[in-house]
């Protein structure tokens, strides 16, 4: 049964791309999970780079399949692939729904679990100090939830809390201007440009799925017809 050469290759083509997406996604997500004390894994996010495991692995398998169905114009090969894309289609479009709907109170909530172990942060390590210290210069705040207190008394309170620009929020504290906006605020906003990034590109690997399902269905109608496509 001969079917159009171009949606044949084409959709070789895609699904290629496809099986080298899930190569990558399995890889990263396999090399963070191994070295999660490098990147700082909390307990909490392992669910997620299981997850995305899980999602790497199954795109390279319904890439392959995709792959041989197309180049072997084999119709069950190509059914598989179009039911693996649809139930993976459906799993991406709840996850991106529940995590529009929810990723603001469900991430400050978590990082406000975190830091709270952390206060007052003048108690911590040095490394921790730094750390959250080079937050308060990039995001010109001071403390996390309620200002300069989070580090206990004033005079613990780093240079990094100076106001060294006018135009923000500001306070006086023993002589001396310190931001008065809490951390807190600049990270829920950097939260949100991450998630805003992720479900951008959440969407644009739907279209490519349902661009994937589209294919192969066009091919498997010119497999079941046995006739060359007008393509």
């Amino acid at each position: 049964m001969a079917v159009g050469k171009v949606m044949k290759y084409l959709l070789f083509f895609f699904n290629f791309l496809f099986f080298l997406g899930g190569v990558i996604i399995l890889s990263l997500a396999t090399h963070v999970s191994i070295n999660e004390a490098d990147y700082r894994i909390t307990d909490d996010l392992l669910p997620a780079i299981r997850l995305l495991m899980f999602t790497g692995a199954m795109t390279l398998v319904f890439g392959f399949l995709g792959c041989c169905g197309a180049i072997k114009e084999n119709r069950c090969l190509l059914a598989l692939f179009f039911k693996g894309l649809l139930v993976m289609f459906l799993m991406l479009l709840a996850v991106g729904v529940l995590g529009a709907v929810s990723r603001t109170t469900a991430a400050q909530e978590l990082v406000r679990k975190h830091m709270t172990q952390l206060l007052p942060l003048s108690e911590q390590s040095k490394e921790v100090q730094e750390s959250f210290q080079n937050v308060e210069r990039s995001g010109f705040c001071c403390g996390f939830f309620v200002g300069h207190i989070d580090w206990g008394n004033s005079t613990v309170v780093p240079d990094s809390c100076n106001c060294t620009d006018v135009s923000r929020n500001c306070t006086v504290l023993d002589q001396r201007e310190i931001y008065s906006t809490p951390c807190m605020t600049y990270i829920m906003t950097w939260l949100d440009r991450v998630s805003d990034v992720l479900l951008g590109i959440a969407f644009a690997f739907g279209i490519v799925m349902l661009m994937g399902m589209g294919f192969s269905m066009v091919l498997i109608y010119q497999l079941r017809n046995g006739r060359k496509s007008i393509i």
